[in-house]
């Protein structure tokens, strides 16, 4: 983990599950998600046209932001449509059925599909 401390986001019974609930922390707007088996921390927009993400739909693994169709995994945060974006990840924990998110966002790896690009 980094130097920065986690800071309390919210009660983990905030965020409903197959859900998302977005939270701003020292200025960073982040989305929870609550999965079936554990809680995701992640850029709050929509790379796309700045969507909150908290009101994308959210089917199975699947993130599809109304505006324009964009999709995302919100396993990973890699892009479904397009597939050459990426969410930021943010380290989350829960101590005491609270969640404590360190805002800011891990380094990924580039491993994006740029075939839709014309070269």
């Amino acid at each position: 983990m980094s130097e920065v401390d986690f800071i309390y986001a919210c009660d983990a019974s905030a965020v409903p599950e197959n859900g998302a609930l977005n939270v701003n922390l020292d200025g960073e707007e982040i989305t929870i998600f609550h999965t079936p088996d554990r809680f995701i921390a992640r850029s709050g927009f929509c790379k796309h046209n700045g969507f909150k993400l908290e009101l994308c739909e959210i089917t199975g693994d699947t993130l599809t932001c109304p505006l324009h169709g964009w999709k995302y995994s919100v396993s990973t945060g890699k892009g479904i449509k397009p597939s050459y974006t990426r969410l930021e990840t943010y380290p989350i924990v829960m101590r005491a059925e609270q969640l404590w998110v360190q805002p800011v966002a891990q380094k990924e790896e580039d491993d994006f599909d740029t075939s839709a690009f014309d070269w």
